[in-house]
């Protein structure tokens, strides 16, 4: 059996063990200086492996401290589902007597965004649509801080806290609305890559069909979750049948897709294209006509997000959960009257 440990692991035994100096693990365990980052990552992996306790060496610091700072990290900031979510974590924050600190993860495999946060020791960490690689998992572990997932694009399997929406159940009343107004040809507009939530809007799409629908038949078109394009697609659908269809799309953005094809291919809307999106943005509402969308609530799961690494600073758990919000289906003219 190896030997029973007694003693706390020190930056000496961390350094010889990575093959680096004792200033380089102390900086890679701060979350600070110029390191490189495959250096970084490992001295943060043989840390874990020696079970290092940064408390146990932190000279006096105290590693309980709250310093009211809440780090929100996403992937871009410049359209209105991350602006619904930056309103909804700044108003919780700031209600709670926190401030909130925006976080870029960059497209650039040089950025060591982790060590960012590592510099600032926030309260809590919320990663905007982004499931860490096992190695940012290491280093923000190792803060010894919340760390919640904000409707994450792969399923953490309660590893990590997290925070969404009911996706499965918001694509199933779309395929029940669709088939209530009497329609028996249907196509479900699905992101790429497939990500945890377009799976199970699709799911619980499929789902209503199946059992509201006589099974009608579900053409599956792909598009990209951004600057969608669904022309070709369903100019090849439509050419040689017209009949009424069905469509729901994995967002909002893949929805108004879904209008200029319709218009491109002289598709009236809603009488023989019925379209419902998902999200519910500003724009469903403007669109013409105004689009029928699954609306998921954003700025309220990230409020919620805010109350979970509130919670979880209160609370030493290796057990975390999902925090599911309900979604609602908001009926507009852009489906056909249910009879």
């Amino acid at each position: 059996m190896p030997e029973e440990r007694t003693a706390a692991v020190t930056l000496r035994e961390i350094a010889d063990a990575a093959g680096v100096s004792i200033s380089s693990v102390s900086r890679a365990l701060a979350g600070r200086g110029d390191l490189g980052r495959d250096t970084r990552a490992r001295i943060l992996d043989v840390a874990r492996a020696m079970d290092y306790d940064r408390s146990a060496s932190s000279r006096g610091r105290p590693t309980s401290v709250d310093p009211r700072l809440i780090e929100l990290v996403l992937g871009g900031f410049d359209d209105a589902w991350t602006d619904e979510v930056i309103t909804g974590a700044r108003r919780s924050a700031f209600r709670h007597g926190y401030d909130l600190v925006l976080t870029l993860e960059r497209d650039d495999p040089a950025d060591d965004w982790p060590a960012r946060v590592a510099t600032r020791r926030p309260s809590g960490v919320i990663l905007g649509l982004i499931r860490p690689t096992s190695r940012q998992l290491v280093e923000l572990r190792g803060l010894r801080i919340p760390l919640v997932l904000f409707d994450p694009r792969s399923d953490p399997h309660g590893e990590l806290a997290s925070v969404g929406t009911t996706d499965w159940q918001g694509g199933y009343d779309a395929g029940a609305h669709l088939a209530a107004t009497g329609l028996r040809r249907f196509i479900v507009v699905t992101g790429i890559p497939r990500y945890r939530f377009g799976k199970a809007r699709e799911e619980g799409f499929r789902q209503a069909v199946a059992e509201l629908a006589d099974g009608a038949p579900v053409t599956r078109v792909d598009t990209r979750w951004g600057d969608a394009d669904v022309a070709a697609a369903f100019g090849r659908f439509f050419a040689d049948d017209r009949t009424p269809t069905g469509v729901f799309a994995g967002n909002d953005e893949m929805a108004l897709a879904a209008y200029r094809a319709a218009e491109r291919l002289g598709l009236a809307i809603p009488d023989v294209l019925s379209v419902i999106g998902f999200d519910d943005e500003p724009r469903a509402r403007a669109a013409t006509p105004p689009l029928t969308s699954v609306r998921q609530p954003v700025g309220e799961m990230a409020a919620r997000a805010v109350e979970l690494v509130r919670e979880l600073r209160q609370r030493d758990t290796d057990r975390f959960e999902r925090v599911e919000l309900p979604t609602r289906l908001i009926v507009r003219g852009s489906t056909l009257p249910v009879p």
